[in-house]
């Protein structure tokens, strides 16, 4: 019985000991651990699972945008292109089948997710599939609408062509100008889409109607007339209902119901999508809740475990301690490490643990030194590339030796307000003419040289590729190309730009110059004098209102030596210490002044009046001044 009691006391002693409880300890507190960190998993499957739902819905957004805009250069290019009328085939509406077949697709795929299947968002799917739907059936409807209007020599367009054509080309004797005014207001209605000119249209086809009644006196040639007049009318305004079908404006008709369709489908699209975020935030605080449970209960294990062993092992602790101390005083060092701890316990694995993450530490920031360093050579780089940027830039500027074999002599002031501008001077030969431009971009630095690049671009294609000579006309198609090569019906990108373009042309009077500009002016010397021409009140590019503001295009009669001055706002923008502006009066002024010093000693004078202004204030804006002498 004693020899019992012994073993007995002896095996409690052994399960009282540090290590054993310690253990006992442990293996609850990884148990916990483990149940928590499994329940944390599974959160975040839950949560990823629902996020990838999330992105279902974003690339099914982007799919409805990207329709959307497919459906858009249909309408701007299809219904303009009588390829597609003749074979009423389109790449556009093939992408499009393309991505609706994408957004079908995603749409099984969002309904087989059964993290978000609840009735909510049941009833939203079922309602998106039925909007898809819908906005299908308008589109093809539209389609169809828009091939029996036709165009040129195709549906009723072409019918109405073709009748208008055979009154045209009849020898009757009938009064001509009749013809033009009704077609004058035909072409009105394609333009402007306005309803007024249907009313002109058919009082101009009654009068025609009685002119021929009056003028031809063949009955049955008069009766051939007015059966071509009248199916000519009927064709007319079988393409007029046509076009109040389609919509006359972007506010009725039936592209502006697949608009709404397509807001609608967005708007269901966005009210999923909330749902599947709210989803996300409640696993999310589902998450927060359970790392809270399991900081707290490492607290508490920690408390009880310290208490424990408080007095057995505060000494290497101790130790451990101010050798870390030490190490992290000296910013860890290479030249410090852990002093050892040599037990075979918890305490000496801990010693070689802080050992090894200092040796990691220290490695990470060798190699963190590295990469700051590595990210320093990568600046110094990214401004070498700005710097080779400007190398181009200035390369693709014309030279004032280039300059030199257009005109008798020329400079250009040309002063980036960072390494790379917006602003750009151009010149274009094309036949017997010269085009000139000096060109102001939204923007400055690295932005405003894209846009200068762009400018550039399309000034070569609108009067090398396009033929387009007229300085106003090359302003209006470059408004439209600038809006939308950025598209900028589209999206809220409102960037543009202020021009001043010349086409000059030798004649046997002298030089002919025409001129146009966009919020910039045009300087010229002729007889001594100092005049100015004005551009426009208006800029190229962005959202605005241009129908009662036409570019327009001045004419002048130039003699040998006379100048031409064109200048960006920067020069006059420019201010000084005192916040005030140099002013366009001034720079006018200036001009005027040294418009009879050669070039080269005009440059270096506007140099020298820029810099006396700003007197060590920074340069505000990009700044051109272009001088040439015919």
């Amino acid at each position: 019985m004693n020899q019992k009691n012994i073993s007995s006391n002896q095996s409690n002693k052994k399960f009282r000991g540090l290590k054993n409880k310690l253990q006992l300890y442990f293996s609850v507190y990884l148990l916990l651990t483990a149940l928590i960190i499994g329940s944390i998993f599974m959160f975040y499957e839950k949560r990823e699972r629902i996020q990838n739902s999330i992105d279902l819905l974003t690339e099914l957004h982007i799919d409805i945008q990207a329709l959307s805009g497919v459906e858009k250069d249909f309408f701007t290019y299809e219904t303009i292109n009588t390829a597609f009328f003749e074979t009423e085939e389109s790449e556009y509406l093939d992408i499009r089948t393309q991505k609706l077949y994408d957004i079908q697709r995603n749409l099984i795929a969002l309904k087989n997710r059964k993290e978000l299947r609840n009735d909510d968002i049941d009833k939203k799917l079922f309602k998106l599939k039925q909007s898809v739907g819908e906005y299908e059936v308008l589109f093809e409807r539209l389609v169809a609408i828009t091939q029996r209007k036709g165009h040129k020599d195709y549906g009723k367009v072409g019918q109405m062509r073709k009748f208008i054509h055979e009154i045209e080309n009849s020898d009757l004797p009938f009064k001509r100008e009749k013809l033009l005014m009704i077609r004058r207001h035909e072409k009105d209605f394609m333009i402007r889409k306005e309803e007024d000119y249907i009313n002109k249209l058919s009082l101009a086809v009654q009068d025609l109607r009685a002119d021929i009644r009056e003028t031809i006196k063949d009955k049955n040639r008069q009766k051939e007339m007015l059966s071509l007049l009248q199916n000519y009318q009927r064709a007319f305004l079988d393409m007029v209902d046509y076009e109040k079908q389609i919509g006359l404006n972007i506010h009725e008709g039936m592209r502006f119901e697949t608009q709404q369709k397509a807001y609608q489908i967005a708007d269901i699209i966005a009210e999923i999508n909330k749902e599947g975020n709210l989803q996300a935030a409640q696993i999310t605080f589902g998450i927060k809740y359970t790392l809270a449970v399991v900081v707290l209960m490492c607290f508490i294990l920690g408390m009880i475990v310290s208490y424990l062993i408080s007095k057995k092992l505060s000494l290497p602790v101790r130790q451990l301690s101010k050798s870390i101390h030490k190490v992290i005083k000296n910013d860890f060092s290479e030249n410090y490490s852990i002093n050892p701890i040599i037990t075979n316990d918890e305490i000496g694995w801990l010693s070689k643990d802080f050992d090894l993450m200092l040796n990691k530490i220290q490695n990470s920031l060798h190699e963190t030194q590295e990469k700051t360093q590595e990210i320093e050579r990568s600046q110094v780089q990214i401004m070498d590339s700005i710097r080779y940027a400007r190398q181009i830039q200035d390369a693709v500027l014309p030279t004032e030796n280039e300059l030199n074999e257009y005109f008798t002599d020329s400079f250009a002031v040309y002063k980036p307000q960072k390494i790379v501008s917006g602003d750009f001077y151009w010149v274009y030969r094309k036949k017997r003419k010269t085009f000139v431009a000096v060109v102001d971009c939204t923007g400055h630095g690295v932005p405003g040289a894209f846009m200068s690049m762009i400018g550039q671009t399309l000034l070569n294609k609108i009067i090398g590729q396009s033929k387009i000579y007229d300085p106003a006309m090359i302003l209006e198609v470059l408004h439209l190309e600038i809006q939308h090569a950025l598209k900028q019906n589209e999206g809220k990108n409102d960037d543009g730009m202020e021009v001043a373009i010349l086409a000059i042309e030798t004649t046997d009077l002298g030089k002919q110059v025409t001129f146009s500009g966009a919020h910039r002016p045009l300087y010229y010397i002729h007889d001594g004098q100092f005049l100015k021409i004005k551009g426009n009140n208006r800029s190229i590019g962005g959202k605005q209102k241009q129908e009662n503001n036409q570019f327009i295009t001045h004419s002048i009669h130039l003699q040998a030596g006379d100048i031409l001055y064109l200048t960006t706002d920067g020069f006059a923008d420019q201010n000084n210490s005192d916040r005030v502006k140099y002013g366009t009066q001034r720079l006018t002024q200036f001009l005027e002044q040294i418009k009879d010093y050669p070039f080269a000693t005009q440059k270096i004078e506007l140099i020298k009046e820029f810099e006396a202004f700003k007197n060590g204030e920074l340069q505000r804006d990009d700044m051109t001044i272009l001088g040439l002498r015919v």
